[in-house]
């Protein structure tokens, strides 16, 4: 008896567990210049790689017009010039995986918003042989957007969208080498989001 007063709520709640997503980001990550507060003081520029992310997305809720999804994204690693003044110095490597809740609306044009937790790996190397390298990873909570549309289809619905994403935490401390590493970290993101929603 107890079993069917646990199956029955669950087969009412199978319509609104619909489908999902699964997709590939290709985006240009933009840093923020910093002065290291130790040492000579060196002034780096930005540091604003390329790269690409994997995504799956499941939707808990599908109301039609709108859906709340549960999606994990994992972001290969991504290498960027580090440079003081036009001239490179070395290299910062960016690599992350992020869990979040996002809000996906179908209108004639889609929308999303919403937020993820990143965990980022970053990794400072410098060319000069007396100056520090070192790998950091710290999480924080970043909000995303994106605006697109969608090809309905019988079976699976390819889709296209503008997506944008920032930190709602920064870090400016540049008193050592993996504070300096986390202060150069990307401050925004930009990309093509594009995949299949089922």
């Amino acid at each position: 008896m107890r079993g069917r007063t646990l199956f029955i709520p669950m087969l009412t709640a199978l319509p609104l567990l619909a489908g999902g997503e699964v997709g590939v980001l290709l985006d240009k990550q933009v840093g923020k210049a910093q002065v290291a507060t130790f040492g000579t003081g060196q002034e780096y520029d930005a540091v604003s790689p390329t790269g690409f992310a994997i995504r799956g997305g499941v939707d808990l809720v599908d109301l039609k017009l709108a859906a709340l999804q549960l999606n994990a994204t994992w972001h290969n690693r991504t290498t960027g010039d580090l440079k003081a003044g036009g001239t490179k110095v070395g290299e910062l490597e960016n690599q992350y995986w992020a869990v979040g809740a996002m809000v996906n609306w179908k209108f004639l044009v889609n929308l999303g918003a919403g937020v993820e937790y990143r965990s980022e790996k970053l990794t400072y190397r410098t060319t000069s042989p007396i100056a520090g390298s070192g790998d950091t990873t710290f999480g924080r909570p970043w909000a995303r957007v994106n605006v697109g549309f969608s090809i309905p289809t019988p079976i699976v619905s390819p889709f296209f969208a503008l997506e944008v994403a920032a930190p709602l935490s920064r870090k400016d401390n540049s008193g050592g080498y993996s504070e300096l590493s986390e202060a150069l970290a990307p401050q925004f993101q930009v990309g093509i989001y594009g995949g299949i929603r089922f």
